[in-house]
C-alpha cells in the first residue's frame, strides 16, 4: 500500500479525526522519551473520540499494518513507537473526566486525560490520586495504566496497579470489552482479566477508559532532607526508615555526582558537594506524624547525616524538594543523549548493584547519574553519552545488559515502572525461561493472534507478518 492509499483509508476511517502522514508530522512520533531510538511511522493517526477510536479498531485488521497506541509519548522505554513500522494512534482526543464519585472514592475516566489534569479536578475534593511518576504534568493515564507507572511516593502508596479497578478495552475485531469497575473485581463486573491489561505496554488492546481508586488527602505532610558522606551511612539510613512506624511515603536517594550536577546549575540549592542525599516524606493525622518529625530526624542524624533539615510548610517543603525536582530536566542540557535505565533490587544488595553501575560506566568512559527510589529499591540510573557516535551507544548498551544480568542475580527483576518495550525486550530471557515465554507469549497470542498491537515490544518474538 502506497502513502496516499493508505491516507485515503485511514481518512475513511476517522471522518472526524486527524490523519499525519507528511514527514515533519511524523518526525514528532519517532520515538518517545527513550529519544535516541527512532523509527518513523508510516502514518499517525488522532481520533476524535472513544466512538472514533472504536471505529478505527474495527478497520485496523484490513489495514495489514501494525498498529501502535501512544499516549504523551513521555515513556522511558522505547514502547509507543513504530518499531516494525505502521500506524501510531494518538489518543489526546478521550481526555474526559466522565465522572468523580467523591463519596465512594473513585472516578471515570477517559485514557487521554493526564495524571495534572485529574489531579486539578480532584484538590477542591480533598482527594488525590497516589501515583506520580515524574513526568505528572504531562504524561496521560492510558501510558500510565500501559506501563504500571510508579513515582516518587510509590514505596508508601504502591503503582498503578494498585489504583485502578476497572479498565474498558478495544479489541482488534473492534469489540469492546470491560474488565472490573467501580467495584473492581467484584459484582457486576467479576473479571479480573484488567490484571493482564495493566502493564501490557499496548500489545493486547487498546484501553478507552478507567475506573480508578482515590485516597484522600492526608492531613499533615513533612518533608526532610539529609546529606550524607558516604554511600554506607545512606544505606544504613534506608533500611532504618523502612523499618520506622513512620511508614515513610517516599525515600529518594541523589547521589554526588546528581548533587554536583544540581549545584553547578541555575537550580542550586545549598547542597553540599560530594554528598549523597536522601529525600524523606512522612505524611498522615496530624497528631501522628508530627509526633514523630523528631524520631525521623534523629534517625537520620544517627545514620551519619550532619545536615538534616525539615519542615511542614508548603513552600519550604518544594524548596526542598527542589533538588529531587529538577535533577531530571538537567541531565538533557548536559549531554546530547542519556539513557535512563529502571530495574527493582532487593535493598540488601543497593550498594553492591550502584558500584557496579559506577564501575562499568568509568571503565567505558561514559558518565553516570544515579536518582532513584530508594526505599523499594527502584533504581534510575543514567547514562549520558552522544548517539551519534555508535561507540558510545554500544559502550551504554553492554553496561545496561550487565546491569540487567546482576540485578537478576540478586533476585531483582527488570523493571520497577518504566516497562520493558524495546529497549529491555532482549533481557526478557534472563528472567523467563522457555516454559515461562511460551506461556507469556501464548497470552499475548489470546488477545491478538498476529502479533498487530505494538509488534517487537516486550518480547522480541513478537513481530507481525503481514
Amino acid at each position: 500500500m502506497n502513502a496516499a492509499d493508505l491516507a485515503r483509508q485511514l481518512r475513511a476511517l476517522l471522518p472526524r479525526g486527524r490523519v499525519l502522514t507528511s514527514a515533519p508530522q511524523l518526525a514528532g512520533y519517532a520515538s518517545d522519551g527513550l529519544g535516541f531510538k527512532a523509527w518513523l511511522p508510516d502514518a499517525v493517526v488522532i481520533p476524535a473520540d472513544a466512538q472514533e477510536l472504536a471505529q478505527f479498531m474495527r478497520g485496523a485488521v484490513a489495514l495489514n499494518l501494525p498498529v501502535i497506541m501512544r499516549g504523551a509519548g513521555t515513556s522511558l522505554s522505547g514502547g509507543p513507537v513504530a518499531a516494525q513500522g505502521g500506524v501510531v494512534v494518538h489518543t489526546s482526543g478521550l481526555r474526559a473526566i466522565r465522572h468523580l464519585e467523591a463519596n465512594g472514592l473513585w472516578c471515570e475516566v477517559e485514557c487521554g486525560v493526564s495524571l495534572q489534569e485529574l489531579e486539578q479536578v480532584l484538590l477542591p475534593h480533598g482527594l488525590f490520586y497516589p501515583p506520580d511518576p515524574s513526568s505528572g504534568p504531562v504524561c496521560t493515564l492510558g501510558g500510565n495504566v500501559a506501563s504500571n507507572a510508579g513515582g516518587a511516593h510509590c514505596f508508601r502508596y504502591g503503582v498503578t496497579s494498585n489504583y485502578v479497578l476497572g479498565v474498558e478495552a478495544l479489541m482488534l475485531d473492534g469489540s469492546l470489552h470491560r474488565f472490573g469497575g467501580p467495584a473492581g473485581g467484584r459484582g457486576p463486573w467479576r473479571e479480573d482479566w484488567k490484571r493482564f491489561m495493566i502493564g501490557s505496554e499496548g500489545t493486547l488492546a487498546a484501553f478507552t477508559r478507567f475506573w480508578l481508586r482515590l485516597l484522600p488527602l492526608p492531613e499533615k505532610i513533612w518533608t526532610f532532607r539529609a546529606t550524607f558522606a558516604d554511600l554506607r551511612a545512606t544505606e544504613a539510613a534506608i533500611h532504618a526508615l523502612v523499618a520506622h512506624p513512620s511508614a515513610p511515603a517516599a525515600i529518594e536517594l541523589l547521589d554526588p555526582r546528581a548533587v554536583a550536577m544540581v549545584e553547578s546549575s541555575q537550580m542550586a540549592c545549598g547542597l553540599p558537594q560530594g554528598s549523597f542525599m536522601l529525600l524523606v516524606e512522612i505524611d498522615g493525622p496530624a497528631a501522628l506524624v508530627d509526633g514523630r518529625v523528631a524520631e525521623v530526624a534523629q534517625l537520620l542524624r544517627d545514620a551519619g547525616s550532619g545536615d538534616v533539615q525539615f519542615s511542614d510548610e508548603a513552600a519550604i517543603r518544594q524548596r526542598l524538594w527542589k533538588a529531587r525536582k529538577a535533577a531530571g530536566g538537567l541531565l538533557g542540557q548536559l549531554s546530547p543523549s542519556y539513557v535512563v535505565q529502571d530495574a527493582v533490587i532487593p535493598k540488601r544488595a543497593l550498594a553492591e548493584v550502584l558500584q557496579l553501575v559506577y564501575d562499568e560506566a568509568d571503565a567505558a568512559g561514559i558518565a553516570t547519574v544515579n536518582i532513584f527510589h530508594a526505599g523499594d529499591g527502584n533504581l534510575h540510573p543514567n547514562f549520558l553519552f552522544d548517539a551519534r557516535q555508535p561507540d558510545q551507544l554500544e559502550k551504554v548498551e553492554r553496561i545496561s545488559k550487565r546491569l540487567m544480568q546482576r540485578v537478576v542475580e540478586v533476585g531483582g527483576t527488570l523493571s520497577g515502572e518504566h516497562g520493558i518495550g524495546n529497549d529491555k525486550a532482549a533481557y526478557m530471557p534472563m528472567v523467563f525461561g522457555i516454559v515461562g515465554t511460551r506461556l507469556q507469549l501464548a497470552v499475548a497470542a489470546a488477545f491478538n493472534p498476529a502479533h498487530q498491537l505494538n509488534p517487537l515490544k516486550v518480547f522480541e518474538q513478537r513481530r507481525f507478518c503481514a
